[in-house]
């Protein structure tokens, strides 16, 4: 399967509220992009590397470009025995979420997916809401290495009142925050 079959595959799973299945689509298509992106480096490493590439973006996507710039975002998980972890974003996404579903079968028990508006922790748990499963599909979207990627042209989002169909997005950055800020408004 192609980036562009993940990324419509991804958008399906995101507008019926599957979010892990969508995240499933999304951890492939972001390791394609990616492979792409920095050949040669192993996954963990072209993986990670993208997500925090990406982080500026991913954060400007959720906030109508609040952070004009990030060079880091990380988690403090707290147990009940008052001990605590701090976890970085890419580690997060590629270690803690993508590993235990590609190699357990199931979502670690330090992350659930939410449909609220904001990024917490919660009984341990980090809250990573369905709008950040989007953030990081426009980071992927945006790519300048996806810009021969095609989806079927029924493919798209809706940004306040405008509908911007994937392939006008696809590699391009300036594009894409374009049809975002679009929902802000």
């Amino acid at each position: 399967m192609t980036i562009a079959a993940r990324i419509q595959e991804c958008t399906v799973k995101l507008t019926i509220g599957d979010a892990e299945n969508a995240f499933i689509q999304l951890a492939i298509a972001i390791d394609g992009t990616a492979k792409l992106l920095y050949p040669g480096k192993k996954t963990s490493e072209r993986c990670k590397k993208f997500l925090k590439d990406s982080l500026p973006f991913i954060l400007w996507s959720l906030s109508n470009g609040t952070p004009a710039k990030a060079t880091s975002l990380s988690f403090e998980i707290s147990s009940s025995s008052e001990s605590s972890e701090h976890i970085e974003f890419e580690d997060l996404v590629y270690k803690i979420m993508r590993c235990s579903l590609f190699h357990e079968g199931e979502l670690s028990e330090k992350v659930e997916f939410v449909n609220d508006l904001y990024v917490g922790t919660l009984n341990g748990k980090i809250q990573f809401p369905l709008a950040l499963l989007g953030s990081l599909l426009f980071a992927v979207i945006a790519s300048p290495v996806n810009e021969r990627q095609r989806v079927p042209e029924s493919t798209s989002f809706i940004f306040g009142k405008t509908k911007v169909p994937v392939n006008h997005m696809l590699g391009c950055l300036e594009k894409t925050k374009i049809a975002i800020r679009n929902g802000f408004y």
